[in-house]
């Protein structure tokens, strides 16, 4: 549980001040920059999922997308809960990767 909304929320604000002014407003730059170097930096947390930097900069790339978009980390929230409601509802099947699949 998120201890202080208020820090967070200052947190968020700090993240997209420095996000606009290093590399440009939404205009400037969309969301498919920081999309793709998401990309990149999955793999890298895939490679190394005990570097809590690499969590960090896959989740800021996230926010930074998604605000670029548009949308808020409330949005964000509720977008998650109605999927999480809708995975809940689904069957799922381990692949032969390991990787749980929902069926169509």
């Amino acid at each position: 549980m998120l201890k202080d909304l208020d820090n967070f929320n200052k947190f968020c604000e700090d993240r997209k001040n420095f996000s606009y002014s290093t590399f440009g407003d939404s205009n400037t730059r969309g969301c498919e920059s920081p999309l793709l170097h998401l990309r990149e930096e999955i793999s890298e947390l895939i490679e190394n999922p005990n570097d809590e930097m690499e969590w960090a900069d896959c989740w800021l790339l996230l926010l930074d997308a998604a605000c670029r978009k548009g949308y808020t980390v409330d949005d964000l929230v509720e977008f998650g809960k109605r999927k999480l409601e809708i995975n809940k509802k689904r069957e799922w099947v381990k692949q032969p990767s390991g990787v749980y699949k929902h069926k169509k």
